[in-house]
């Protein structure tokens, strides 16, 4: 029987809580290397990422690398219930604590940009399958976000590797992901 959507979150955030940091450093080291060995990710011109809360892959480092490589990096703001993709250009100087204390652009920073812009976009979520679906943490932001990108655009779901699953009861409105990084590889749904 597949665990409910719940049961799985509370597992998975119980471990992901209880690793320490400086394991956390190396699995995130790892990923960041699978992240940008990826051609999706070394071809694209614009590339999303969430910026990490302090438990989820950690994306400073290759949110550093996309600016620093002379590509366009892109973060969510969600300030209005819905993700708002906006260009950053410092990290330092344009981002600010927000809602649910998760950093996000400055309000006098925001430089909204359109959805079909994005060429490769890094996802959070509490769970993945090996079939690319995720369970997030139950608000749809990504579910309602991702269907407005290109249908080209890469879809990359960021996790640990205890966070991938057997099975996600999926819904009609779940999106999936193209690929899934973790410390040990990319896995390819299908």
């Amino acid at each position: 029987m597949v665990q409910s959507k719940t049961e799985i979150r509370k597992q998975i955030l119980s471990i992901r809580g209880s690793i320490d940091q400086v394991q956390k450093e190396v699995l995130n080291q790892k990923i960041i290397r699978q992240i940008l060995s990826l051609p999706y990710y070394c071809t694209a011109g614009t590339v999303m990422v969430y910026l990490n809360a302090p438990d989820e892959v950690q994306t400073t480092e290759i949110a550093q690398h996309i600016l620093q490589s002379g590509k366009r990096l892109i973060v969510p703001y969600c300030g209005t219930g819905e993700i708002v993709p906006h260009e950053i250009f410092d990290l330092q100087n344009d981002i600010a604590i927000g809602k649910f204390g998760i950093r996000e652009p400055r309000a006098d920073h925001r430089k909204p940009i359109s959805s079909k812009d994005i060429d490769f976009i890094l996802v959070p979520g509490v769970a993945f399958d090996r079939e690319g679906n995720r369970i997030g943490f139950g608000k749809g932001y990504y579910d309602r976000f991702l269907p407005m990108l290109r249908s080209d655009v890469c879809i990359a779901g960021l996790a640990y590797s205890f966070q991938i699953v057997e099975r996600i009861a999926v819904q009609e409105h779940d999106y999936k992901m193209s690929l899934l990084i973790t410390e040990n590889g990319v896995i390819y749904p299908g």
